[in-house]
């Protein structure tokens, strides 16, 4: 047996794995769904995804086999990482040199084919590989191989995502934090216009931040993912098994998810940047537009949708028929199954001074609207967390969704300098309550 030679860059390779935070983190669909499908299309009995720090081989997913580590001695992907070939073939490990006393080899897993392509990121530092293991010998097509770089690529993909969602979240943490710190020191030196300008800074800071990882750091990643499920459906999909074919499947759907959470993103970043002229108009005009737009899925769900008293409002007519837009897809979503969903619509025009309780100019008057459902509702507690970005409620077996939407509400309702508050319970549906300020009193 002879030991794998150490990285020539290794201190920097180790670095590098750290910062996706990904070890010892819990098993997750999509790398699994990845693993299957390798051991699919391999025709071999265990597939991994294997992770390498200085002591052991971590498994992200083990397909076929009960550990989740090795020592890295023991490592065949030790030795994958530091060769030059594309991939890392052993068709039978009892007769190389460097395996033959291995304990993998004579005892469990008792490995005899061995198949690993190296998982590098932009700069080509290995990560670890995603390997096929048998314990008989084989060889491997060439159709079998180029899948193989292809889901090992895809394997680059979710940690590439899976860093830049990182990223976001720590970004938009310290932001949040540095806001709330610099807004208390403004306050006490400053009047009410100039809290508003710092505001608007820091907006746009964090708009720039948005747009710049959809526009690129995730849709890129993305465009590949699908472009690699659409060659394997090209040349692969008919060889594949029936369970083969649903794990690809599977696969489309993740890149499906990852598109709608980009769009939203883009959604969000976009409520500081479009449809900038102030309107008076009817709500039940705008109401109407997006009931157009919602005509199929409002007639697939049987959907009630209706306004009980209009009123003008002053907005931003794109801004706020996409608030509209997601309130409303947002009650057919969590409607209860055996109940078709109602949604009421209403407005009436406030004074200020009406509501002390809120954050109102006392001398303005104001757009009440109240949008209200017959879903499952939420505690009353997650008031706050509802309108928080990538803040969930529910799992996405329960109800699918990026936590996004009603984060753009909210958004929506800050640039016309308005309030929202939500009132619910579980099983009694919910009523969003809306203040715009009317007329030439909006920003």
């Amino acid at each position: 047996m002879i030991k794998a030679k150490i990285h020539e860059r290794e201190k920097e390779r180790l670095a590098l794995l750290q910062s996706y935070s990904i070890l010892d983190t819990l098993p997750e669909k999509d790398y699994d769904n990845l693993t299957k499908l390798a051991a699919e299309i391999c025709q071999t009995p265990i597939s991994l995804i294997t992770l390498l720090d200085d002591k052991r081989q971590w498994f992200k997913s083990h397909y076929g086999l009960e550990v989740s580590e090795t020592p890295i001695e023991d490592a065949f992907c030790a030795h994958a990482i530091t060769g030059n070939d594309p991939i890392f073939i052993t068709k039978d490990a009892r007769e190389d040199n460097r395996f033959h006393k291995n304990p993998l080899v004579t005892g469990e897993p008792n490995i005899v084919f061995y198949a690993g392509i190296p998982l590098k990121n932009a700069n080509g530092l290995p990560l670890g590989t995603l390997c096929v293991i048998d314990d008989k010998p084989r060889t491997l097509t060439e159709s079998q191989k180029e899948s193989l770089n292809v889901l090992s690529e895809q394997v680059i993909n979710l940690l590439e995502l899976r860093k830049n969602k990182l990223e976001l979240e720590r970004a938009h943490k310290k932001l949040k934090k540095f806001s709330k710190k610099l807004e208390r020191k403004v306050f006490q030196r400053t009047n009410q216009l100039e809290i508003k300008t710092i505001k608007l800074e820091l907006i746009n800071n964090d708009l720039e931040s948005f747009n710049h990882i959809c526009s690129h750091d995730l849709q890129e990643p993305l465009r590949k993912i699908q472009m690699f499920i659409s060659q394997v459906s090209d040349t692969e999909f008919d060889n594949l098994s029936e369970e083969g074919k649903h794990k690809l499947e599977r696969i489309d759907l993740s890149a499906a998810r990852m598109r709608n959470l980009i769009q939203d993103l883009l959604a969000y970043g976009s409520t500081e940047t479009i449809d900038n002229s102030l309107t008076t108009v009817s709500l039940k005009k705008l109401v109407d537009e997006v009931k157009d737009v919602l005509s199929e899925e409002l007639k697939e769900h049987k959907t009630v949708l209706r306004v009980q008293k209009d009123c003008e409002i002053t907005v931003r007519p794109i801004q706020f028929k996409q608030l509209l837009f997601n309130l409303f897809t947002n009650a057919i979503k969590f409607s209860k199954r055996e109940d078709k969903p109602v949604i009421k619509v209403s407005g009436k025009i406030v004074e200020g001074s009406d509501y002390p309780e809120l954050e109102l100019a006392e001398e303005k008057r104001y757009s009440r609207i109240l949008v209200s459902d017959n879903g499952i509702g939420f505690d009353q507690k997650y008031e706050r967390k509802v309108f928080e970005i990538f803040q969930r409620l529910h799992s996405d077996e329960e109800y699918q969704g990026t936590g996004i939407g009603l984060a753009i509400v909210k958004r929506i309702i800050t640039t016309h300098n308005g309030q929202i508050r939500v009132e619910s319970s579980l099983g009694n549906g919910a009523t969003f309550e809306i203040f715009i300020p009317l007329a030439d009193q909006a920003i």
